[in-house]
């Protein structure tokens, strides 16, 4: 039975259409009068982003309309366990910086992923990051545009196509007219919709109950409020424990080493100012989450004794808040318009963030090394990058259509999501924390790791695998409600044998060796791939060869491990000394041009051997003599401060 569609008024229009054209405006802005035309405007923000933008914008990054959709419907059908994630933001997303922001930060990359490229010489581990994570963040954006059309589509008689299209069209325009600075500041005023959404359904749903209080205590009498379940089977699909490992190594691959969140903090002029930005994150996170939550028991409570997806007025868990938002909200004009500009909001600003960071990596990380692109001059480099956004916008539209074939939004997301994001961090966790690891390791870990989870994730999803949601009640309908459903008799007899007859796809208990292994919960995919690319790679790097910590390799480490390094073997002298090998060459002053960064720098001290070509330019010493850029010159050439 198809449920009743609501429609908007004017005052809705205006609301949902505002939210599309203040984004708009904001890219305009600063494509036409601010002139964001260089890539270092464009992708990092001319390296001067204030901190609060930076970390509002950081959360709007990864809170989307899965956030809304998903998080109610996982509680309205299973309970509040799915909440104990927040716990997981507040410990993770601080310990990214601590663990990763001081080497990476230092480093001022428009990429994550150079860094590997310079950790390991090696453009096999560079370019299989890159990929990894161009893969990763088109199939999400796919996911995240069809959750909000979904939603509309639910409410209105709006087309799913056309939405994913309007919404998927307007993050490519001004993501890519504007960059970076253009995204911070509309990811400011979308989080702000997402709030005041979430805010009005908590607020009529709690008057429709009689108050917060009341909803809590009717969640809990119908089996709803579930905290602190510490199984340790990983084929059950939420524990306490996966949420808190599993989920949590998602929140520290995606606030440590994610290419969205390194390209935030690495545009901000100084490292303190990057590490409180992204503390700052963290409560936002859980407050954010929090009022997700929240939507969830206030919404559940107004449903307990007559549960529309039993009376067949929505098809599946996740349409249950645009469900209540049509029941409760769209009789005062313009709260349905609200809900939808925060759905919308939350589509917008994770696809325009995922939009700027591919653009990002696929400028440096293939383009900038092509030398028909490296001749270019600034603004025709930077035209290049806004082309690539605009086609990045086009591909996520298609991949868009395809996301409704993986199945509940919140599900399709996080398998995607965490399938690849923990192999991607396992080989930072190796560069950075374990500098005896070399490029064999870090790639066949890498490998192996995405064989694995991605083998199991696509095998739970085509499994179908049945999880048996908490039960539904409707013997609270009125009349109004029941005078809508034309066939009562056979949705109450269906109700009545729920508990007896036979789902139509398995359940976990019915699933034998070897295919249960696809019944592991998504969850614990990110802790899965970040163990096998740091256990593999460490095995395999100690077998080919470990490498050592040079003196030249130690701004790719962490500074405490370096610390504890030279306190462990003091005696030890490495390859690369730069004291030892540079006493005896006259001190002068060198000024080169960093061609990757366009920024001029000064030098006053030693020459050394060490660094890499694709790093300095040509060099003019002070005494006026030109050094030609070759590669044997660079190959044998760092800069030293005096």
């Amino acid at each position: 039975m198809e449920p009743r569609k609501g429609s908007f008024t004017i005052l809705d229009y205006i609301i949902f259409l505002g939210t599309l054209a203040v984004s708009m405006l904001i890219g305009v802005y600063y494509a036409f009068i601010k002139k964001q035309k260089t890539n270092v405007d464009l992708l990092v923000g001319g390296r001067s982003m204030p901190i609060i933008p930076t970390s509002l914008s950081l959360l709007a990054t990864y809170m989307s309309a899965i956030l809304v959709l998903g998080v109610s419907g996982e509680i309205y059908a299973n309970g509040t366990l799915i909440s104990e994630i927040i716990v997981g933001a507040m410990f993770y997303i601080p310990l990214g910086g601590v663990l990763f922001l001081p080497t990476l930060y230092r480093l001022r990359l428009t990429s994550a992923y150079e860094y590997l490229g310079m950790r390991y010489q090696s453009e096999a581990v560079r370019l299989l990051a890159t990929g990894t994570f161009i893969v990763q963040i088109i199939l999400y954006m796919g996911v995240v545009l069809y959750a909000p059309s979904l939603a509309l589509n639910a409410v209105t008689d709006f087309p799913i196509w056309a939405s994913i299209v309007a919404v998927g069209g307007c993050a490519a325009i001004y993501t890519a007219m504007g960059g970076l600075k253009a995204v911070v500041w509309t990811d400011c005023f979308q989080i702000g919709m997402m709030f005041a959404g979430m805010l009005s359904i908590i607020i009529q749903g709690s008057i429709n109950v009689g108050g917060l209080g009341k909803a809590f205590s009717i969640a809990n009498d119908h089996g709803r409020i579930e905290f602190l379940n510490f199984q340790t089977d990983p084929f059950v699909r939420h524990t306490s424990f996966g949420l808190f490992f599993g989920q949590g190594v998602f929140w520290l691959s995606s606030y440590g080493t994610h290419q969205t969140t390194v390209q935030r903090y690495c545009s901000m002029d100084s490292l303190t100012k990057a590490f409180w930005a992204l503390l700052c994150t963290a409560p936002l996170v859980s407050f954010t989450m929090s009022l997700a939550a929240l939507c969830g028991v206030v919404i559940f409570a107004n449903f307990a004794h007559c549960d529309p997806i039993t009376l067949g007025f929505i098809k599946r868990n996740d349409q249950i808040a645009p469900y209540f938002v049509l029941e409760y909200l769209s009789p005062t004009s313009g709260l349905l318009g609200l809900f939808i500009a925060c759905l919308y909001s939350g589509a917008l600003s994770t696809v325009s963030s995922g939009l700027n960071s591919l653009a990002a990596v696929t400028w440096q990380d293939f383009c900038s090394r092509i030398n028909h692109f490296k001749k270019m001059t600034e603004i025709q480099q930077g035209l290049v990058t806004k082309i690539i956004g605009f086609l990045y916008g086009a591909l996520s539209i298609g991949m868009g259509f395809l996301a409704g074939n993986l199945g509940g939004v919140l599900s399709a997301a996080l398998v995607v999501n965490g399938a690849v994001s923990g192999p991607l961090l396992g080989v930072f966790v190796l560069g950075i924390m374990l500098p005896f690891t070399n490029k064999y390791g870090a790639i066949i870990g890498m490998l192996l790791a995405h064989i694995v989870t991605l083998g199991i994730g696509v095998g739970g999803l085509l499994l179908k695998v049945h999880h048996a949601s908490l039960p539904y009640a409707i013997d609270g309908c009125d009349n109004a409600t029941l005078s809508r459903v034309s066939n009562f008799t056979e949705i109450l007899l269906k109700h009545s044998m729920q508990n007896v007859t036979a789902p139509l796809h398995p359940t976990p208990s019915e699933i034998e060796w070897p295919m249960k292994i696809f019944t592991i919960s998504y969850l614990l995919y990110p802790l899965i791939g970040t163990l096998i690319t740091v256990i593999v790679g460490s095995l395999v790097s100690l077998c080919t060869g470990p490498t050592r910590l040079t003196e030249d390799q130690e701004k790719y480490t962490h500074p405490a491990i370096v610390y504890i390094s030279k306190k462990i073997f003091p005696s030890e002298s490495t390859k690369g000394n730069h004291h030892t090998q540079t006493q005896s060459l006259p001190r002068v002053e060198l000024h080169h041009y960093n061609q990757n960064h366009n920024h001029l720098h000064q030098y006053n001290g030693y020459i050394s051997p060490s660094q890499n070509e694709a790093y300095f330019g040509p060099v003019l010493r002070r005494d006026g003599h030109n050094h030609p850029a070759s590669k044997e010159a660079y190959d044998n050439m760092a800069f030293q401060k005096f």
